[in-house]
C-alpha cells in the first residue's frame, strides 16, 4: 500500500495512484466492512462513507469531500428504503476514524479525504450505557450539557466519556457526562491528538475546569507585550500567574 506525503493533517492532491482497479477497490472496501469491531447497527453508514471516500475509478489520495457530502452519501440511501434523513452521520465517521483505527481519513476544517489505505489498531468497541444507567446520568445532570448547559428538549444529549478511553478513561458511570452534539464535536477536535492533563481539562471537567475568557483588550495587550519580549503569548501569561500566586500563596 502507497503511503500518503500528508503531512500535519494537510489535504493533498488527489490521485496519487491513478486510475485503480475496480477489484483491488472492492477487495479493500470488502476487507474493511470484514474487519468492523463496533456495532453491528453502524456498520452500513461506515461503509457507506467509506465507499465515498474512495468512489469507483478514483484514485489515493481520494477526493476532497465536504460535510454536506459525507450527509448525503448517508442520506441517499435513507432515501431509497424510505426513510428520514440520518441526524448523527459525524459521529459515525469520529467512529471510523477512532475505534475502526481509519486514521488516514484526515479532516481539515469541514472536509475530509481518504489519505491511504492504511488501518491502524482498531480500539475496544465504544462502550455503551444501560438504559438504567443513561437515565440516572441525565437525571444527575438535569438533562442538561455538562458543557454549555443547553437543556433536552431543545438539543439531543449523547453520553461521553470524560476522560476518552484512549487516555485510560474508564466505563464507569462517574466518567461519563451529557453533552449536545456541538459540544461533543468541538470536544472531539479538542482531544484528537491531545497530550495535556485531562485531569484539568475544561471539555473533561466543565465543573471544575471552566473555559478561561479573556477580554479582547487584554489579548491585545498579551500579544504586544509577547512581541515586543520576542516570546509566545502562552508562556508570558503562565509568567504572570505563576508569580502572582507565588506572592499570593493560595
Amino acid at each position: 500500500m502507497a503511503k500518503s506525503r500528508a503531512s500535519k493533517g494537510l489535504l493533498v492532491t488527489p490521485r496519487t495512484l491513478p486510475n485503480p482497479s475496480e477489484a483491488r477497490r472492492q477487495k479493500w472496501l470488502a476487507d474493511a466492512e470484514a474487519g468492523f469491531v463496533s456495532s453491528e447497527t453502524y456498520r452500513l453508514y461506515y461503509s457507506l462513507i467509506l465507499k465515498a471516500l474512495w468512489p469507483a475509478g478514483h484514485g489515493i489520495p481520494g477526493p476532497v469531500l465536504t460535510q454536506n457530502d459525507i450527509r448525503e452519501a448517508i442520506d441517499a440511501y435513507r432515501r431509497s428504503i424510505g426513510k428520514a434523513p440520518y441526524k448523527d452521520p459525524f459521529r459515525r465517521m469520529r467512529e471510523l476514524q477512532g475505534e475502526e483505527g481509519f486514521t488516514s481519513i484526515r479532516k481539515e476544517g469541514v472536509r475530509y479525504q481518504l489519505q491511504s489505505l492504511e488501518v491502524s489498531q482498531k480500539r475496544e468497541p465504544r462502550a455503551q450505557l444501560s438504559r438504567s444507567d443513561r437515565k440516572t446520568l441525565m437525571e444527575r445532570y438535569g438533562h442538561k450539557c455538562a458543557s454549555c448547559g443547553a437543556q433536552e428538549p431543545d438539543v439531543k444529549l449523547s453520553p461521553d466519556h470524560k476522560i476518552p478511553r484512549n487516555r485510560g478513561g474508564s466505563n464507569d458511570l462517574g466518567n461519563w457526562q451529557p453533552l449536545c452534539e456541538q459540544c461533543n464535536n468541538m470536544k472531539s477536535n479538542a482531544c484528537r491528538g491531545c497530550a495535556l492533563n485531562c485531569n484539568v481539562c475544561s471539555w473533561a471537567f466543565p465543573d471544575d475546569y471552566k473555559q478561561l475568557i479573556i477580554t479582547d483588550e487584554n489579548k491585545e495587550l498579551t500579544k504586544r507585550a509577547a512581541d515586543k519580549a520576542k516570546i509566545p503569548q502562552s508562556d508570558l501569561v503562565n509568567t504572570i500567574l505563576r508569580n502572582y500566586f507565588n506572592k499570593v500563596k493560595p
